[in-house]
C-alpha cells in the first residue's frame, strides 16, 4: 500500500476512521506505558538484516594471545507474539574466555527504523543499545549472549509507510564492544581490545524447519511461499494467509510471512499433536491480498462492485497444486487481517472447497456481502476471532454483522464459532506495566491468541487449534 492508501481506508466505505496509531501486520509504534524492568527497553522502530557468508573464528587456535580479542558472530532470530527479534548470538572468537558475564559485553544494534514523529515518516539509520540478559561460555572459542527482545526491542524487520511492508533492514549490524570496566582474560591474559566484524557470518531462525520455494500461476502470477511438512504423512493442509505488511517482494521473503506474527506456532508440538499432524503452506502475495488490480488498490465506496481480489482464481490454483504436491486431501484455511479477508473472500467464492475457515480480525465489510452469499456459506465451519476493541478493523463493520446474518441464515454453533476478547493482551507474564498489570496490545492484533491457542468460542469454550482438528476428522 501507499502513504495514499493506508490499510484503514479499506473502511472509509462504511465510515470509519483510521487508528491513532496502527500496528501489528506493519509493526508499527504502540504508545508504550512507563514499565517495569521486565517490560519494554531500548528505542521504538522495528529493523531487519543483510545476510553474509556463513563461517566464524570459533576453534582453536595455535598462536599466544596478545590481547587482542577478534572473531565473528552468528545470529538467531526468534518468532515472537508481537513479532520477530533478535533474542541471541554467538561469538566465534580467537581466543577462549576465562569466564564472562552480562556485563562483560556492550551490544549495540544499527538498523534502519521509520521515524513516526515526522509527519513524511522518513526512514532512519538508528544505533539501539540491545540488553544482555545471559553469558555463557560455550564450546571452544565460543560465546553465547542472549539479548533482551520486546515489541520495542530487537526486531530485525522494518516497516515504510512508502511500502507498506515488512522487509530484511539493510544494513542491520550488531556492534560488539567491551564493558565499561570490564577486565576480561584469555588463559589469564587480559583482553586489551575487542573487534568482532559487525556483520551476521551465519542467521538461524525459529522458522528453520520450513523451507521455501514459488509458484508460478497460469495467469502468470507467481507466488513465493514457506512451507512445513510433518514427520509422518498427513492428508491434512493448514493455509495460512498474512496480513498486508508480509506481502510484496522486494528486501522481503516467505520467513517474514511466518516470523511477523508467529505462524511458526503452527509448525510446533502444540498445534501439531493437537490436529493429529498437518501440512502448513504461507503463499506470500505479490502485494497485498485485497488488492482488485494488481496496484495495490484497495476496496473503497467507489470499488465495491470490485471486492473479488486479484489473486482469487490464482490462489485457488496454488492452493489446489499445493495440496496435490503434498496429497493433501483437507483444506483449512486461517489468516489475520487482509489475510482474514481473503480467507473470508474465499470461503464465499468457493465454499465447496474447505473443510473449515479461521478468519481472524478479518476485513470484509458486511455491506458488501450479498445474501446468497450468507446462505452459501452455512454448511461451512467457520471460527471467528476478533478484539472488540480493534480500531483497525472495526468488527461492527465486519465481523458482527456477518456472524449474524449467518445465523439468521440458519448456522448454528455446529459450524459457527466465535471467539471474542474485549482488548489483547499479553498473557507470557513477560510484559507488565509498571504497576504490574498485563501489557495491552493494539486491539488488531488477535492473532496472538490464535497463534497461543488461547482463542476460545464464547459459547462452548472450543478452543481455535481444536476446531481445526475436528475439521479434519
Amino acid at each position: 500500500m501507499s502513504l495514499e492508501a493506508p490499510p484503514w481506508r479499506l473502511m472509509k466505505m462504511a465510515g470509519a476512521k483510521p487508528p491513532a496509531a496502527y500496528g501489528g501486520e506493519r509493526n508499527m509504534k504502540n504508545k508504550f506505558t512507563s514499565m517495569s524492568r521486565r517490560t519494554f527497553l531500548g528505542s521504538m522502530g522495528v529493523a531487519s538484516m543483510t545476510l553474509a557468508a556463513c563461517g566464524g573464528a570459533g576453534g582453536g587456535t595455535t598462536e599466544a594471545f596478545n590481547g587482542a580479542l577478534t572473531g565473528t558472530y552468528d545470529m538467531h532470530v526468534q518468532g515472537y507474539d508481537w513479532g520477530a527479534g533478535v533474542d541471541k548470538i554467538v561469538l566465534n572468537l580467537n581466543a577462549p574466555l576465562d569466564e564472562v558475564d552480562v556485563d562483560s559485553f556492550v551490544v549495540t544494534e544499527h538498523k534502519q527504523s521509520t521515524d513516526w514523529t515526522k509527519e513524511d515518516f522518513p526512514v532512519v539509520e538508528i544505533d539501539a543499545p540491545r540488553t544482555v540478559t545471559a553469558a555463557t561460555l560455550g564450546d571452544g572459542n565460543t560465546v553465547e549472549l542472549e539479548l533482551a527482545c520486546s515489541p520495542s526491542d530487537g526486531s530485525p524487520f522494518l516497516y515504510t509507510m512508502a511500502t507498506g511492508y515488512n522487509t530484511w533492514s539493510d544494513p542491520y549490524d550488531i556492534n560488539i564492544t567491551l564493558g565499561e570496566g570490564v577486565e576480561l582474560t584469555s588463559g589469564g591474559t587480559a583482553v586489551t581490545s575487542v573487534a568482532i566484524e559487525p556483520v551476521a557470518a551465519k542467521k538461524t531462525t525459529s522458522a528453520d524447519a520450513w523451507t521455501t520455494d514459488s509458484y508460478k500461476c497460469a495467469d502468470g502470477t507467481t507466488y513465493a511461499y514457506a512451507a512445513f511438512a510433518p514427520e509422518e504423512e498427513s492428508k491434512n493442509l493448514v493455509v495460512w494467509l498474512h496480513g498486508a505488511g508480509e506481502g510484496g517482494t522486494e528486501k522481503t521473503d516467505p520467513y517474514v510471512t511466518i516470523l511477523a506474527n508467529k505462524v511458526v506456532a503452527l509448525s510446533e508440538e502444540e498445534f501439531q499433536d493437537t490436529v493429529g499432524g498437518a501440512h502448513v503452506v504461507a503463499p506470500q502475495s505479490p502485494t497485498m491480498w485485497m488488492d482488485i488490480d494488481g496496484n495495490k488498490t484497495y476496496i473503497s465506496a467507489e470499488n465495491s462492485d470490485e471486492v473479488k481480489s486479484i489473486y482469487t482464481e490464482s490462489l485457488e490454483e496454488f492452493i489446489d497444486e499445493y495440496a496435490k504436491k503434498v496429497g493433501a486431501e483437507k483444506i483449512v484455511l486461517a489468516g489475520c487481517s487482509n489475510g482474514g479477508f481473503m480467507t473470508t473472500w474465499m470461503a464465499i467464492d468457493r465454499p465447496d472447497k474447505y473443510v473449515g475457515v479461521v478468519p481472524i480480525c478479518e476485513a470484509v465489510p458486511d455491506s458488501l456481502i450479498t445474501n446468497a452469499q450468507i446462505k452459501g456459506l452455512v454448511n461451512l465451519p467457520m471460527y471467528f476471532i476478533y478484539s472488540k476493541d480493534d480500531g483497525t478493523v472495526d468488527p461492527k463493520m465486519c465481523e458482527e454483522p456477518t456472524i449474524a446474518r449467518l445465523k439468521a441464515a440458519g448456522k448454528t454453533s455446529e459450524t459457527l464459532h466465535v471467539a471474542t476478547t474485549d482488548h489483547v493482551i499479553d498473557t507470557s507474564g513477560e510484559y507488565t506495566n509498571e504497576d504490574g498489570t498485563p501489557y495491552q496490545y493494539n486491539g488488531h492484533w488477535s492473532w496472538i491468541y490464535f497463534d497461543n491457542n488461547e482463542s476460545e468460542c464464547d459459547e462452548d469454550g472450543l478452543k481455535a487449534f481444536d476446531f481445526i482438528a475436528e475439521c479434519f476428522e
